[in-house]
Formats: structure tokens, C-alpha cells, sequence
């Protein structure tokens, strides 16, 4: 029952029912069956088949490539893990829910796209996650100008690295924050960028993340400067989330780690993990994913 709770707790069926989240959540239930399946409890085989056929019916949807590719890599991890009628009907619902994406992907809509004012589309973005706000940059060049909108990523920066010590790792940290906020010519979207990629914990490039205080998973495209993440409204001075990785919902999944907010020196262990993760076969790189 442990096993079957963590699920839940993952938030899969929510996460696959949102375009953004779709390639990781196919990813990460693919790692899942490769990796897991025969060491889950049946009854939580049940749930898995659930969403995997679920990641199928919601492709025609997914107006990505991202989307067909990871589906496609769903598809081989239930190849590899699930019995022949669990698999026989997986790839049945693929099969179908490929023939419909092309077919949707056919479709030309007659007339141009309407153009709103940057304003609107400013604020819009304001309910965007970090990575749907990058994305939204390269639809157009109207799009692009709101999308590198200064404020907006003094917002995202403030939301990320600010006030309350999220992700920041010491308290020099946070007072750098600080020092930059009066910069009124400050480049936050290059602040932001620097100062993210600067974390070495980002490169698994996941949307996973791990919050210290109330010791839960979420998805970081949940968290946007309109919504943030709860615990950041509680003024904890502690408070830090952290990125999770891929292989690590696996095994939380399996119970094999406990997750703390004190992990920040832990990095030898993680590439010594990973090397043991992605030698299952077939396994696409997490590079392939947004």
C-alpha cells in the first residue's frame, strides 16, 4: 500500500492531461515500467497500465514532436515490461492514437492567428511556468518581445532564487538576491539564466522538484509567479525547493531512498545512480527532453 500511496502522490494522470508536462510524464512512467514494474505490488500494475493507456488516448492532443517521441519511448518500455495482453492492448491504443495525431496534424486552420496587445499577452505569461514561458518565445515575434518582458523575469528570478530562500543554497545567496533587486537596469532574464544553470542539479533537466518543508513532490510547472508554491506563502525561513531528477521518483517510487532537503553535497552518489539507471535497455537520454 506504501508503493500505491507514492504513486498517487505523483501526480501522474494530472501531469500527463497537461501538454507542457506530457514528455516528462511519459519519461518518467517509462523509466517506471522499465525499471520498477516487476518489483511494484500487482495491485499497483493496475494504475500503471491505467496511465500508460491513458499517455496513449491524450496523444492526438499533444501538437509537439516532443509528445509523439515520448509516447514512442513509452511505447518500447511497455514492450519491455508488461505481459503480452497488457502489452498486446498498448500497443493496439498507440497504434490508434497515432493514426488520430496524424490526422489532427493534417489540419490547417484558415486565417492568421489573432494578434493580442503586448499587455495582454504579458499578463497572460504571467501564468506561465519557467519553461512554457521560455517556449512561448519562440512562436512569433510578438510573443518573443512579451515573453523577455523584464518584469516578468524578475518575477520568475524572485519566484526561483528570492525573498524566501527557494533553491537558494546559503544565505550569500539570498543576500545577492537582494543586493541585485535595486539594479534598475538588471538583465533578469540573464540573471535568471546564470544563475540557473549554475546549479548543477538542473542538467538532469527535469520538472520534478522536491520541497524541504512539507516533504512533497510537485511539478514545477505548477509553480508560476501567479501561483506559487504554497509553502512560499508561510514566510519559512528555510524553505528551499530543490530539483529532483528522473531516477530519483523511481526509486521513491520503490521506497529505496528518503527524500531530504539536506542532499546538496550528495552528487557523487547521483552520477554513481544514473550510471546504474540508464544502462537499462533501451533507454533514452533525459537530454532527449525538453
Amino acid at each position: 500500500m506504501e508503493a500505491m500511496k507514492r504513486y498517487e502522490e505523483l501526480g501522474m494522470a494530472e501531469a500527463l492531461s497537461r501538454s507542457y508536462d506530457y514528455p516528462l510524464a511519459c519519461h518518467e512512467l517509462a523509466l517506471i515500467l522499465r525499471c520498477a514494474y516487476a518489483q511494484l505490488p500487482k495491485a499497483l500494475h493496475s494504475l500503471l497500465l491505467r496511465d500508460t493507456l491513458a499517455a496513449f488516448r491524450l496523444l492526438p492532443v499533444m501538437q509537439t514532436s516532443h509528445g509523439l517521441s515520448a509516447a514512442n519511448l513509452l511505447l518500447q518500455a511497455a514492450e519491455a515490461a508488461l505481459p503480452k495482453q497488457k502489452k498486446a492492448l498498448s500497443v493496439a491504443e498507440f497504434k490508434h492514437a497515432v493514426v488520430a495525431h496524424k490526422r489532427r496534424c493534417r489540419v490547417r486552420q484558415e486565417g492568421g492567428p489573432i494578434q493580442l496587445p503586448q499587455d495582454i499577452l504579458i499578463h497572460i505569461f504571467k501564468f506561465l511556468d519557467m519553461r512554457a514561458l521560455v517556449t512561448s518565445s519562440s512562436v512569433c515575434w510578438a510573443w518573443n518581445a512579451a515573453a523577455n518582458d523584464n518584469n516578468l523575469w524578475q518575477l520568475q528570478y524572485s519566484l526561483f532564487f528570492g525573498f524566501n530562500g527557494i533553491f537558494c543554497k546559503s544565505e550569500e545567496q539570498t543576500q545577492c538576491f537582494k543586493d541585485e533587486c535595486p539594479k534598475a537596469n538588471l538583465d533578469w532574464k540573464e540573471a535568471f539564466r546564470r544563475k540557473y544553470t549554475g546549479n548543477s542539479s538542473w542538467r538532469f533537466k527535469s520538472n520534478r522538484a522536491f520541497c524541504g518543508h512539507c516533504k512533497s513532490i510537485i511539478w514545477l510547472s505548477n509553480v508560476t509567479c501567479d501561483r506559487p508554491h504554497h509553502c512560499a506563502t508561510l514566510q519559512i525561513r528555510q524553505f528551499k525547493i530543490k530539483p529532483l531528477a528522473p531516477y530519483k521518483v523511481v526509486e521513491y517510487l520503490l521506497g529505496e531512498t528518503m527524500l531530504t532537503s539536506s542532499s546538496d553535497s550528495d552528487s557523487d552518489a547521483e552520477e554513481s545512480t544514473i550510471s546504474r539507471l540508464w544502462a537499462c535497455p533501451k533507454l533514452a537520454s533525459s537530454s532527449d527532453f525538453p
